[in-house]
């Protein structure tokens, strides 16, 4: 029984590790990957889109077998997107920003409708995959 329990536990472990690298780099101060600011938004803004895309599909594996799994995934995402934009206002030389949320949530709704909905099937077959939502 322990142990089963231990291993539903475990399936949420990427989605909280995932949320504690975006944590970590929300809170260094602000880095540019060049002296044109149209390059370094793009950049910057492209990983917003991609990593808050990827916390909505670990906590839709997470709660996979939960009947609302998939709007449970969404809200906890897109909630995670405004809290980590309110810390990154007592972050100096950062600036939390509504145009960032509403970036995070397009990649959020984005990585549901074209990578879960489409992949579905696929993760589902995967052996891996069928290891980890097992539970």
């Amino acid at each position: 029984m322990r142990k089963n329990k231990l291993k539903g536990l475990m399936r949420f472990l990427p989605a909280i590790i995932w949320m504690a690298i975006i944590f970590w780099f929300s809170s260094r101060q602000r880095v540019a990957v060049s002296g044109n600011y149209l390059l370094s938004f793009i950049f910057f803004k492209s990983i917003h889109f991609v990593e808050y895309g990827i916390l909505f599909l670990l906590w839709k594996l997470a709660l996979y077998k939960s009947p609302h799994g998939t709007k449970i995934a969404l809200f906890i995402s897109i909630l995670y997107a405004t809290s980590d934009e309110l810390h990154q206002t007592l972050v100096p030389t950062r600036e939390g920003r509504a145009r960032d949320v509403f970036i995070d949530t397009l990649g959020i709704t984005f990585f549901w409708y074209f990578i879960s909905k489409k992949f579905e099937k696929y993760i589902l077959e995967n052996k891996f995959f069928k290891k980890y939502i097992s539970v």
